[in-house]
C-alpha cells in the first residue's frame, strides 16, 4: 500500500513539475530566427490574399492562406482556401518542418481532391524552391515546383511549374499580400 501511494505521489509531483516547466516555456517568447524554419517564418501571421487568373467562366478567383507555428514550435502549419465569386472552398492543408536526417526543410500537404504533396525546399538566390511530388487520388504522380520569392515582410510571389516534356512549364504566378 505504501509503495502504491508513493508511486502515485511521485507521479503527481513529476506531472506538476513537468506542467510547470511547460507553462514556463509557453510564457517565454520564441526567437524564430534560431529555428531551422526561419526562412519560411515570414509566412506566419495574418491572412495572405492572392489573385489567381479568372476561372473558366471568367469568375473572380482569389486564394487565401493562413500559417501559424505548430504548438511545439517545430514546424509551420498552413491552410489555403479558394474564394470564387465570394464563395469559400477549402483547398489545401499542410505543414512545413525541418527534417534532421535530410538537413532540409520539407513540406507536406493534402488538397480538397484527395491528392498528397510532399517534397523539400532549397534556397536559391533568396527564392524558396519547393520541389515536390503530387500524388493524385488515382495514384498518378506529377513533379511540381513552386518558387516562392519574398517581397518584403508583407508580400511574396509564388510561381508554380510542372515538369512536362523534359522541362519546367509555368502553370501560374500568384502575388500574395498579407492582411492583418
Amino acid at each position: 500500500m505504501r509503495t502504491a501511494l508513493f508511486c502515485i505521489l511521485s507521479f503527481a509531483l513529476a506531472s506538476t513539475i513537468a506542467t510547470a516547466k511547460d507553462a514556463d516555456k509557453a510564457a517565454r517568447p520564441v526567437d524564430s530566427s534560431a529555428s531551422p524554419c526561419a526562412p519560411i517564418a515570414f509566412l506566419v501571421g495574418g491572412t495572405w490574399h492572392g489573385q489567381v487568373p479568372p476561372g473558366p467562366n471568367g469568375q473572380k478567383v482569389e486564394i487565401e492562406s493562413k500559417a501559424d507555428w505548430t504548438a511545439n514550435h517545430q514546424g509551420i502549419r498552413f491552410d489555403s482556401t479558394f474564394v470564387i465569386d465570394g464563395k469559400r472552398s477549402p483547398y489545401a492543408s499542410g505543414m512545413y518542418a525541418w527534417n534532421p536526417a535530410k538537413k532540409q526543410l520539407v513540406v507536406l500537404y493534402s488538397d480538397s481532391e484527395g491528392s498528397l504533396a510532399d517534397g523539400a525546399i532549397t534556397i536559391k538566390n533568396d527564392v524558396l524552391v519547393h520541389d515536390f511530388s503530387v500524388t493524385e487520388k488515382d495514384g498518378k504522380i506529377s513533379k511540381i515546383q513552386a518558387r516562392v520569392t519574398p517581397q518584403g515582410p508583407n508580400a511574396y510571389l509564388n510561381e508554380i511549374y510542372q515538369w512536362k516534356h523534359g522541362h519546367w512549364e509555368k502553370l501560374v504566378s500568384v502575388h500574395y499580400e498579407r492582411a492583418a
